[in-house]
């Protein structure tokens, strides 16, 4: 278990934030906590797949180079 110290401003806001939502303020801050730790499992793939497209547009790009250069 893992207990936080939250400033007061702060604290108010989640409480004012969980009431909103119908939810304890516990409940709120744990499911903010839970995005947060699952977040860059999703910003990771779209990194990944931009890195394969960037990947992709090199290799075209050395592919039609070396064409270029043998001609």
């Amino acid at each position: 278990m893992m207990t936080l110290t939250i400033p007061d401003e702060i604290e108010e806001q989640l409480k004012k934030a969980a009431k909103i939502k119908q939810v304890t303020p516990t409940e709120f801050v744990l499911a903010l906590l839970q995005n947060a730790i699952n977040k860059p499992l999703v910003d990771k793939n779209e990194a990944d797949d931009e890195a394969l497209l960037i990947h992709e547009q090199l290799m075209e790009q050395y592919t039609d180079a070396f064409q270029k250069l043998a001609q």
